[in-house]
């Protein structure tokens, strides 16, 4: 099985000089038809898994850990990353918590 190329991170300062924002990732994801834009919210000490469609993470606040397949991403506030179709893990073990904005483009039949 091929390992899927290493997530590579970014800072948000080297995308936009904009505030990190949810208002500021949304106008990156134009129309807003063609794609998903969720923010979520993780409380200290959580730590689940899923799988999800290949798309952007930006890390609006605190810290946490994203594992894609056997890939292990640091991510603190400001940092950008292009994610990987598949299985995920987040870990959050900070006290801060941590508010990420996930966002994927939708398949064309979504997009209407």
């Amino acid at each position: 099985m091929m390992e899927p190329k290493q997530v590579a991170v970014r800072r948000w300062s080297e995308i936009t000089s904009k505030p990190l924002t949810e208002e500021s990732v949304r106008a990156l994801h134009l129309p807003a038809k063609k794609y998903r834009v969720s923010v979520s919210r993780y409380s200290p000490v959580e730590n689940f898994g899923g799988a999800m469609r290949a798309g952007t993470v930006y890390v609006l606040a605190g810290r946490c850990q994203i594992e894609f397949g056997t890939q292990a991403v640091q991510f603190a506030a400001g940092d950008v990353a292009e994610f990987p179709a598949g299985e995920y893990r987040v870990m959050v073990n900070h006290e801060a918590g941590c508010v990420v904005v996930f966002a994927w483009e939708l398949p064309a039949e979504f997009a209407r």
